[in-house]
């Protein structure tokens, strides 16, 4: 095998809000999304990979995402700095979008004689964007804002401080294969073996006795340096074991195969294979577009997605208005052609409350599932109600019309089809479904209605022509009267809806026959 590594494969690093994290590196730096998974040591959180078009091994940064994890501190024995490549001459058009885009930067500085721009991203990790005269070339993403001549040209170089510089640059070069290509103002420069691919530098500075580095949010993570097979890879292994290092079994990360280890300095290094790559579970045009799960983690897709927040991917998001509801979103795998249930959960419930029974409903559909805006002594509701069955009218107007706007903006941002949105509400939410329903009858195509009651009665007589609509209601209901729910049918049924009513033989609370009805009814609808 040849006895150089390559070059890098990826840079690992740890953020607190996927969001923020988001619209940072995909929104301000324009990479792309290439995939969106989980952190499979710990599914529980997001994992995000930023790179080129396709996710080519040295242009790729990946995050994993710690909403309210501890902050971290830089230090000795930890990547301290990465620096992404762009064109020399696109260094005042990048000094520009900093400015317009409110990130505080220095510079520019010289360094190598190459010009240095040093900013933070928003969990304070220090980025650095270099300015290259003859950089290697990368299928630059057109998608993010940043036009092609001026877009960044992958992963330049990374920082590392280390305790003990001279066996650590020992490691470096007799081991991986790097060679020495400079030396300047305390920092030394290490070259990997192809120069015509990114991230082939490597940048050591002395930390002889500063504090360790703490891991934590805004810290690197690990370096993985590439090989190209699994061949080769158990080979790196060999090697690195035979210089008294602990190495990992090879473990399977779906996108490639990764061995791990610590270097003298105790920094984490991977060796990761650049097969089979990011297009193994989602086409070149789609990477990015949902959460993508290996086959191990499938079975618990409903458990993993209800934990994680839900995450914005449009970079051009709809304002703060429109999407003014907390919520989670499922996708579904045709997430663009399947139905989309919207759940709406009861007083004292949230966005979790009701995702398994839309998933019990419609395995197949997208789950749209806002929280109510109202707080009725600590509980959310849809809106506020002045007494039991006493309805505050021009305030559940408004929070109808705050809902619509919200799902119009879901369909945009989530790019689900908004003529295949379906309601499925119990109590509180079933009664602004049926508001849904009397002011915005564009909005649905069809309603469960759990429980529902008589929202209000329009002024204008909306076109429910044929629109299906599903009431189950209960007949020892201690909340509502049957005659409630016999009123609803009758005034929905006048406006052109095509009303069935299930009565379930208990009270107010869900029970298996309400969602037994809903299943058959969706199956019969459809």
């Amino acid at each position: 095998m040849d006895t150089r590594i390559p070059s890098l494969h990826h840079i690992t690093a740890i953020a607190s809000d996927p969001n923020a994290n988001l619209d940072f590196y995909a929104g301000v730096l324009g990479l792309r999304l290439v995939k969106r998974t989980v952190n499979f040591d710990d599914p529980g959180s997001y994992h995000l990979y930023y790179g080129d078009a396709t996710g080519n091994p040295g242009t790729i940064l990946t995050f994993f995402a710690w909403p309210g994890g501890q902050r971290g501190r830089a230090g000795a024995g930890q990547p301290t700095a990465l620096a992404l490549a762009l064109p020399q001459t696109s260094l005042g058009f990048w000094m520009h979008r900093l400015i317009e885009q409110h990130v505080a930067f220095n510079g520019p500085e010289r360094r190598f004689d190459e010009p240095v721009l040093v900013l933070h991203d928003p969990d304070g990790l220090t980025i650095e964007l270099i300015g290259q005269a003859h950089g290697p070339e990368v299928a630059s993403w057109e998608g993010g804002g940043v036009p092609a001549e001026h877009a960044i040209r992958g992963v330049h170089s990374a920082t590392l401080w280390v305790e003990g510089l001279d066996t650590s640059a020992k490691f470096l070069t007799e081991t991986l294969g790097f060679q020495q290509v400079g030396d300047e103002a305390g920092r030394f420069r290490y070259a990997s073996a192809d120069l015509s691919t990114p991230g082939h530098l490597l940048d050591f500075q002395s930390a002889s006795g500063f504090w360790p580095g703490k891991i934590g949010t805004g810290t690197i993570h690990h370096i993985a340096w590439r090989t190209p097979d699994e061949a080769t890879q158990l080979s790196w292994r060999e090697r690195v074991a035979a210089a008294e290092l602990e190495v990992t079994p090879v473990l399977d990360r779906l996108y490639f195969h990764s061995i791990y280890f610590r270097e003298p300095g105790n920094i984490l290094f991977e060796i990761a294979t650049d097969t089979p790559g990011f297009t193994l579970d989602e086409p070149a045009d789609q990477l990015g577009s949902q959460l993508m799960l290996p086959p191990w983690l499938e079975p618990e897709r409903m458990t993993i997605e209800r934990a994680l927040p839900a995450l914005a991917l449009d970079a051009a998001a709809p304002s703060e208005l429109d999407l003014a509801f907390i919520h989670r979103f499922v996708a579904a795998p045709d997430k663009e052609h399947a139905p989309t249930l919207l759940l709406l959960h009861g007083t004292g419930g949230d966005e979790n409350d009701l995702l398994p029974i839309g998933q019990a409903l419609l395995p197949e559909a997208n789950l749209l599932s806002p929280r109510g805006r109202v707080l009725e002594h600590g509980m959310p509701r849809f809106f506020r109600r002045l007494a039991e069955g006493v309805f505050d009218q021009a305030d559940l107007v408004e929070q109808t019309n705050m809902l619509a706007a919200f799902i119009e903006a879901a369909a945009r941002l989530y790019q689900f089809d908004l003529s295949r949105v379906i309601a499925i509400g119990y109590s509180n939410g079933a009664n602004i479904a049926g508001s849904l329903l009397l002011l915005h009858p564009d909005v649905l195509a069809g309603a469960v209605l759990f429980r529902p009651m008589v929202p209000f009665e329009p002024s204008q007589a909306p076109d429910l022509a044929d629109t299906p609509i599903l009431i189950s209601a209960a007949r020892r209901d201690e909340l509502i009267e049957p005659e409630q729910s016999e009123r609803l049918a009758t005034l929905l049924g006048g406006y052109g809806a095509q009303v069935t009513i299930e009565w379930q033989p208990g009270g107010h609370a869900l029970t298996a026959g309400d969602v037994d009805a809903a299943r058959r009814w969706i199956t019969s609808v459809r």
